[in-house]
């Protein structure tokens, strides 16, 4: 097993570990870029839909996870089509990294046509053209990163855009000191000598296993399984499935509990520190049946810290996994593929 330093550095040509350590720093000057660039609506918005893709539709998933008290029902849209009831008064949040992302692009049009507000966050691309054409307001983020690497970017680009519209029901200082949080959540995950970051020691309790199962509570930490999934998948190459409570007690618990499972292990992510007396007794009758149970719970002060402790926690644990399965974290040759062979087809 590589160990941190020199060794690691032979897997991560591309210093993906370094991408993920100053992700805090990023965020502050992205918080300060939305407050530059704030959303405009000219009437009144009865629903809210975000689109993006892959590491830009995360910021999608996180918006809801957070915003649970917000004043208007908020959607995420992972495909190329938008719904036929988003209208005049419908927000359309469009997020595109690039400024590329076909599916993204697909929606902004649609939701020209179907005469929705827009707010867009993207480096440039299409996006930034569209956004100039018609007079959107939009976020122009830093880019040059992975997408899968750029969710704070993007997730406080966005804050600091919405901060001003009550919809939302995001407050400014829980947003700075949640800058902090991360601050002091790198320092303490980042490979040091003297002590071994929680990441790490999970990353390592997981190796031997080749089923992860990701598990959190519907509407809670679900929407935050879903973005583990997605970085185990990118950076550690590992393919893991996502179940939510107390859904899976009506479905998933019964061929766990048909058999032993010694090649899988589920991680179950909490967002309170102590677990519903329902989820643990599930926990219990599903732990004689798998190889691990891991039970994440997240720590920090109000909702927003702890969505970004699990969140951040993940990134560094899929980086530290690939280090450990001795994969390079950064290459997604398979994407790169599908895209060249998509772009390739004429309709």
């Amino acid at each position: 097993m590589p160990k941190p330093g020199s060794e690691w550095q032979t897997f991560d040509q591309d210093q993906m570990l370094d991408k993920v350590i100053t992700a805090p720093q990023r965020a502050q000057q992205h918080w300060q870029l939305g407050l530059q660039h704030p959303v405009q609506t000219h009437q009144e918005i009865r629903q809210i839909v975000v689109c993006g893709m892959g590491g830009s539709g995360s910021t999608g998933d996180f918006l809801q996870a957070l915003c649970k008290s917000a004043q208007v029902p908020i959607w995420v849209n992972k495909s190329a089509e938008l719904p036929n009831w988003v209208n005049a008064q419908t927000l359309v949040i469009g997020v595109s990294y690039s400024g590329q992302t076909a599916e993204t692009l697909a929606c902004i049009e649609q939701a020209l046509t179907q005469g929705a507000q827009l707010h867009l966050l993207s480096s440039g691309g299409r996006v930034a053209e569209l956004a100039e054409r018609h007079a959107i307001t939009r976020v122009p983020v830093d880019g040059g990163l992975p997408p899968r690497a750029a969710l704070f970017d993007l997730a406080f680009a966005l804050l600091g855009s919405i901060i001003d519209c009550s919809l939302f029901q995001v407050d400014r200082k829980d947003c700075e000191a949640a800058l902090q949080w991360l601050n002091t959540l790198s320092q303490t995950w980042e490979p040091n000598d003297r002590v071994k970051p929680l990441p790490l020691s999970l990353a390592e309790h997981l190796l031997p296993f080749a089923n992860l199962l990701l598990w959190g509570r519907a509407g809670e930490s679900g929407e935050l399984a879903l973005r583990w999934k997605n970085q185990l998948a990118e950076n550690s190459k590992r393919l893991a499935s996502v179940g939510v409570f107390p859904e899976l007690n009506h479905n998933e618990i019964v061929p766990i509990c048909a058999r032993h499972h010694s090649q899988s292990a589920a991680i179950y992510l909490s967002l309170e520190s102590t677990l519903s007396a329902f989820d643990q007794t599930s926990l219990e009758l599903i732990e004689p049946h798998l190889g691990r149970i891991e039970v994440v719970r997240a720590q920090g002060v109000g909702r927003l810290q702890r969505l970004l402790y699990l969140i951040y926690l993940g990134d560094f644990l899929s980086v530290y996994l690939a280090f450990l399965s001795e994969t390079d974290p950064t290459p997604i040759a398979a994407i790169s593929e599908l895209k060249n062979r998509m772009a390739e087809i004429k309709e």
